[in-house]
């Protein structure tokens, strides 16, 4: 089947509590991932590491793409926007967001960076031809911006078919294109349905920055010590434009509780077309000897999406991965994508009042 020529397509990738890495290791570190802001280091690529506790930038190969990503036409693809917040940084995670970083860029051209923020001193550091800068204007309390605002605030700024959302620790490969392609070219089946992608991650224990460097390094990563993450979470949302973002809580992102509630309630009250794309859609989650879910339960307004939830019809158990009514598979002939009606879903799926 011919694909055809795809309008752009805007998935934002969300670095949560990512900003404060800039301001700690100041300029340089911008200067390293966005190359092309300084005159003097348009011929260089860097990469910070993170070496004994300590960081250090050091010359890294420019990143390599299979070869069929690297042949893409970037009339197929448009926008990818990265939106960054501001919090503390523990020690260990510097290293699992500098690979994020590095690994986005290797979207380049299919990839644009946006950074939602309201520090100036960052703002101003990151100002040149690789990010749009804009800010965050609904947050909570504490500063934790809202994962609707966030939807509402790239819809109102861009006009594209897709907009996604990425927890900040999940490195991609070029499956995310080929997904999204996929998907794109039989759009027509579900007319102007509210179309919700979603799907599980692959845990894998301390990705090195040498993995990094090649998308073959992470798929390599993942087949040879990951692991698929538990049905009940999500690590990212794909929403096409009809999507009715101002339908959905002030849920704050990085604290737990929204992410199955969102998928039941698009399931269950909004009709929408959900799509888990676990099959098709490589999304490796860097593991880290830290408790991954220490921050959502723990934190001082850990309970603020609770506190929502309480007032909310219970949407858990509908909101898992295996709910989705649909799945995108590979072809055992020929490894094409496919999308069919899923036929295995969980037994706690069906909607209730």
């Amino acid at each position: 089947m011919k694909i055809r020529l795809l309008q752009p397509i805007l998935v934002i990738l969300c670095i949560y509590m990512l900003v404060v890495l800039y301001v700690q290791v100041n300029y340089t570190y911008v200067t390293g991932i966005i190359s092309e802001c300084d005159e003097h280091l348009k011929k260089e690529k860097y990469f910070l590491t993170n070496e004994h506790g300590k960081l250090i930038l050091g010359r890294a190969k420019p990143p390599v793409l299979p070869r069929r990503l690297s042949d893409i036409k970037s009339t197929h693809y448009n926008s990818v926007y990265v939106i960054s917040t501001e919090n503390d940084i523990a020690s260990e995670k510097v290293l699992v967001y500098n690979n994020t970083l590095y690994n986005w860029q290797t979207f380049k051209p299919h990839v644009q960076l946006i950074l939602f923020t309201n520090n100036t001193s960052v703002s101003e550091k990151v100002n040149c031809s690789h990010w749009n800068i804009f800010p965050v204007l609904f947050y909570s309390d504490s500063g934790i911006p809202t994962i609707k605002a966030m939807f509402k605030q790239a819809k109102e700024l861009y006009n594209t078919t897709w907009y996604g959302y990425f927890n900040g620790d999940i490195l991609l490969t070029e499956d995310i294109l080929k997904t999204l392609e996929y998907v794109s070219s039989v759009l027509d089946q579900f007319s102007n349905a509210s179309i919700l992608i979603i799907g599980r991650r692959i845990n894998v224990l301390n990705v090195t920055s040498e993995e990094v460097r090649e998308i073959n390094g992470i798929k390599e990563s993942a087949r040879s010590r990951g692991s698929l993450h538990y049905i009940y979470a999500e690590d990212y949302f794909i929403t096409n434009t009809h999507f009715p973002w101002d339908k959905i809580p002030e849920f704050v992102i990085g604290r737990a509780g929204y992410d199955n509630w969102i998928v039941g309630h698009a399931r269950c009250d909004l009709g929408a077309i959900v799509i888990d794309a676990t099959e098709t859609l490589t999304a490796v989650h860097q593991d880290t000897t830290k408790d991954e879910t220490e921050d959502g339960f723990t934190s001082a307004d850990a309970r603020y999406n609770f506190e929502l939830l309480q007032r909310l019809p219970r949407r858990f158990l509908q909101g898992l991965t295996t709910c989705a009514e649909w799945k995108t598979f590979r072809t055992i002939k020929t490894g094409r994508i496919e999308l069919v009606k899923r036929d295995d879903k969980h037994k706690d799926c069906t909607c209730k009042n």
